[in-house]
C-alpha cells in the first residue's frame, strides 16, 4: 500500500508564544542596554552647592520678587514696565510659545484616554458581471451602507503614554518659565533704557551748568581785555571753551534721543512716544548684598528652572523610547448597522458589532528603534550639559556684579571727593583771577577738572543703577529677605547678592 505524504505540521500554539516571548525578552535587553541611555547625569544640589562654593540649606527660602524694579520707588519707571509688559511684541510671542505648548501637552495627555468616534458612509456600487460573484450578484447594482461607533483604547502596561505625556507637560512648565524670563529680561531692559536716558539728561545738564560758567567767564575775560589786564590769547582760548561745551550739550541731545526711542521700542509704542519723559537716577540704589548665597535661590532663576524641566523632560523622553520596544495593546470595540438596502439599514437585524483587543510586536524594524532611544538620549546629555554650563553661568554673573558692586561703591566714595575738591578748585581760580592773582590757563584747567569729575560722578552714579538691574536679572528678579521668626511683617523686596571674596 502506498503511503501519501503527511502535510507539514503548523507550530503550535505553545510554540507561537514561545517565539512571541523570546522576541520580546531580545527586544528588552534592547530596550535596557546602558550604551543607548544618557551618559550625563544632574547633578545634586548638594553636589552643585559644593562645586560652586554655595550653601545647599540656607533655612527659610528667600523668594523671587515679581515687580523687582518698584524697590526704586519710581512711578514713571513703574508706568514704562507695565506698559512693555502689557504691549511688547516680544512677550506676547513667548506667550503664543506657551499656548502652543500647552496645546501640545493636551493633546498627548488626551492619548492616554479612550477615543470615541462616529462614522457613517453610503456608497452606490455595481457587481462585476464578470467577477468572482455569481448570479443574481452578478451585475447588480446597489447601495453599502454603514453606521459605526468606534471605541478604542490603549493599555499603557510599559509607560510609554504616561512618560510621553510627563515629558510634554514638563515642555509646557519650561515655555510658562521661558515667559517668565522674557518678562523679567523685558523689564530690565526698560529699566537700562530709562537710566541711560537719566545719565544722559543729567549730563546735558551738567554741561549747560558749564556753559553758563564759560560763558560768564568769557565776559570777565573781555572785560579784562578791554582793561589792558589780559591778551588776545586769553580771549581767544575762551572763547574756544563755550562752543567746545555746547559740542558735549549736542552729544548728550543725540544720546537723550537714542535712550528715548529705545526705552518707548522696548515698552511696544512708538519712537516719539516718550520724547517728553524726564528720567531720574535712583537715589540711593541698593548695595548691601548678603554675607552668602543659597543655592535654593539661584534655582530659582527662570532660565535655570527651565532648564531643569526641559532635562526632566528628556528624561521622560528616553523612557517613552525605551517603551516602544514592549508589545503595544489596544483594546477596539465598534457597534453600528451595516446593511445594501437603505430601507432595511435600522432594522433590528442589520446590527453589528466588533469587540477585541490587538497586540502589536516590533520584531525587524531596521535599528529605528535604536536609532530613536540613541537621539533621545543624546538630546537628554546635551539638556544637561545645558544645565550645568546655565548654572556656571549664572554663578559668574552674581560674582561678577557682585564684584563690580563693591568696586563702584569704593569708587563713588572716591568719586564724591574728586568732585568737590574739583569745584572749590574751580572756584578759587575763578576768584584768583578776577583779584588778578591767577592767570586764565589756571581757570581753565579747573573748569575743565571740573566737567571731567562731574561727568565721572554721573557716569558712576548711572552705572550704579544698572548694577541693581544686572544683579536683579542674576537673581532672576531680585528677592525678598525672610521675615525673622514671629515677625509677620514682609521684608522689601531688593536686589541683592553675596560680597566677592
Amino acid at each position: 500500500m502506498k503511503r501519501t505524504a503527511s502535510a507539514p505540521r503548523r507550530p503550535g500554539r505553545a510554540t507561537r508564544w514561545l517565539a512571541l516571548c523570546a522576541t520580546g525578552a531580545l527586544l528588552a535587553a534592547c530596550a535596557t542596554d546602558p550604551a543607548l541611555g544618557p551618559h550625563e547625569q544632574m547633578p545634586s544640589t548638594a553636589d552643585a552647592a559644593q562645586r560652586l562654593h554655595l550653601q545647599a540649606d540656607a533655612g527659610a527660602p528667600a523668594a523671587v520678587s515679581a515687580s523687582w524694579w518698584t524697590s526704586y520707588q519710581d512711578p514713571q519707571l513703574n508706568r514704562w514696565i507695565e506698559r512693555g509688559l502689557h504691549d511688547s511684541p516680544d512677550l506676547r510671542q513667548a506667550a503664543a510659545r506657551l499656548a502652543a505648548a500647552q496645546a501640545y501637552a493636551a493633546t498627548v495627555h488626551a492619548g492616554e484616554g479612550p477615543s470615541l468616534n462616529a462614522s457613517a458612509a453610503s456608497v452606490a456600487e455595481r457587481v462585476s458581471g464578470t467577477g468572482i460573484f455569481p448570479p443574481p450578484l452578478a451585475g447588480m447594482v446597489g447601495t453599502i451602507n454603514d453606521v459605526d461607533l468606534i471605541g478604542t483604547l490603549e493599555l499603557d502596561l510599559f509607560g510609554r503614554l504616561a512618560a510621553r505625556s510627563e515629558a510634554a507637560r514638563l515642555g509646557a512648565e519650561a515655555a510658562e518659565l521661558d515667559r517668565q524670563l522674557a518678562a523679567i529680561r523685558l523689564a530690565g531692559a526698560i529699566s537700562h533704557a530709562y537710566f541711560e536716558l537719566a545719565r544722559a539728561q543729567q549730563a546735558r545738564r551738567i554741561a549747560q551748568q558749564i556753559e553758563q560758567s564759560r560763558s560768564s567767564t568769557l565776559e570777565l575775560v573781555r572785560e579784562r581785555v578791554r582793561a589792558g589786564l589780559d591778551t588776545q590769547v586769553e580771549r581767544r582760548l575762551a572763547e574756544v571753551t563755550v562752543p567746545e561745551i555746547r559740542v558735549e550739550i549736542e552729544r548728550s541731545e543725540e544720546q537723550i534721543a537714542l535712550a528715548r526711542h529705545s526705552l518707548a521700542v522696548l515698552a511696544g509704542q512708538a519712537p516719539d512716544a516718550a520724547d517728553e519723559v524726564q528720567a531720574q537716577l535712583p537715589k540711593d540704589t541698593v548695595l548691601a548684598p548678603p554675607p552668602s548665597l543659597p543655592l535654593d535661590l539661584l534655582a530659582r532663576r527662570a532660565d535655570i528652572a527651565a532648564a531643569q524641566r526641559r532635562v526632566q523632560a528628556g528624561l521622560k523622553g528616553v523612557a517613552a523610547a525605551r517603551a516602544d520596544f514592549y508589545p503595544n495593546v489596544n483594546l477596539s470595540a465598534l457597534v453600528g448597522l451595516d446593511s445594501l438596502s437603505t430601507q432595511r439599514l435600522f432594522e433590528y437585524n442589520s446590527r453589528t458589532w466588533q469587540i477585541g483587543p490587538a497586540v502589536h510586536l516590533p520584531i525587524f524594524e531596521g535599528g529605528s528603534l535604536r536609532a530613536q532611544l540613541r537621539a533621545a538620549s543624546a538630546q537628554t546629555d546635551e539638556a544637561i550639559d545645558a544645565y550645568n554650563s546655565l548654572i556656571l553661568q549664572a554663578a559668574r554673573e552674581v560674582a561678577d556684579t557682585a564684584s563690580a558692586i563693591a568696586a563702584v561703591r569704593r569708587q563713588r566714595n572716591q568719586q564724591e571727593l574728586a568732585t568737590a575738591n574739583a569745584l572749590a578748585g574751580s572756584d578759587l581760580a575763578v576768584t584768583r583771577y578776577r583779584a588778578g592773582l591767577g592767570n586764565f590757563l589756571t581757570v581753565l584747567t579747573a573748569q575743565t577738572a571740573v566737567l571731567a569729575q562731574q561727568r565721572a560722578q554721573v557716569d558712576l552714579d548711572a552705572r550704579a543703577a544698572a548694577l541693581d538691574v544686572n544683579l536683579a536679572l542674576a537673581l532672576g528678579g531680585g528677592f525678598r529677605d525672610a521675615p525673622a521668626p514671629g515677625d509677620g511683617a514682609t521684608a522689601a523686596p531688593r536686589a541683592a547678592v553675596p560680597t566677592a571674596p
